[in-house]
């Protein structure tokens, strides 16, 4: 079975400041990008959807966006209709109406989609996932405010949206054996981190790999990325570092208060 395809979306026609300038893809070339990738024969699928459409031998790439930023209702939701795609957004749950505090540049005062505006987008056939309770790095917190963290967000959610939530994501796609242990304990079916690589059928459903979608992706460029991976020593070199950076981040969590991302 060859690999599936998951991209990772943030802002939607909403520029990002400075070295944030890749979250934010311009609404036009969305709708060029799912054109061509739905023209190339991919079914365009929330995360859940895509893994068994996957699992079925459908050819699938599976839309995930981070953050729930306003412009997703207002922008994103529109192009997604006009392409018959769905998707998966993954929102903090103590920031629902609030802004992107978590974002430096900025880009802190970025508006967030609220409860109401989420329970919209869920009843228009939006995956809607969790992207824990505050968007801080999670593996190196404390286990049982991990585990707090998990539970919160999936109940906060499934009241909300009124449906079982099974789609997690780690903020700044940061996990461990631990924390993906906790993800499954929590009641999710699957998490999503980054990765830098196509999700291979073999891999843990807890640490789902994604293709980050940058605005300099023209359609022949993702069609290329979606075929086969992302290239060069960059991805490779970014997951090789993950323990050490743990480590360090850790380190700095205990001596200094702060989760470096």
């Amino acid at each position: 079975m060859s690999d599936l395809p998951v991209l990772m979306y943030h802002a939607v026609g909403t520029p990002m400041p400075g070295r944030l300038a890749d979250l934010s893809v311009p609404t036009g070339l969305l709708a060029e990008q799912l054109s061509a990738l739905s023209e190339a024969g991919y079914a365009l699928l929330g995360l859940s959807d895509a893994l068994a459409a996957h699992a079925a031998g459908r050819t699938a790439v599976a839309l995930t966006f981070d953050d729930g930023y306003v412009d997703f209702a207002e922008q994103a939701i529109a192009v997604l209709a006009a392409a018959r795609a769905s998707a998966t957004l993954y929102v903090p749950t103590r920031d629902l109406g609030g802004t992107a505090s978590w974002l430096s540049d900025g880009a802190s005062g970025l508006p967030l989609l609220g409860p109401d505006d989420l329970a919209d987008v869920a009843a228009g056939g939006i995956e809607v996932g969790s992207h824990g309770a505050v968007h801080v790095p999670m593996d190196v917190l404390p286990p049982s405010d991990a585990a707090d963290h998990l539970r919160e967000s999936r109940a906060v959610l499934e009241d909300v949206v009124q449906r079982r939530v099974d789609a997690f994501c780690y903020p700044h796609g940061y996990h461990a054996r631990r924390l993906r242990r906790q993800v499954a304990a929590a009641g999710y079916a699957h998490a999503c981190a980054i990765g830098h690589r196509l999700h291979a059928p073999d891999e843990d459903p807890y640490a789902v790999s994604r293709l980050h979608v940058r605005p300099d992706h023209d359609p022949a460029t993702l069609l290329d990325l979606v075929a086969g991976g992302p290239r060069g020593l960059l991805p490779l070199a970014k997951r090789a570092a993950t323990p050490a950076w743990r480590l360090a981040r850790r380190t700095a969590l205990g001596t200094t208060g702060t989760t470096w991302t």
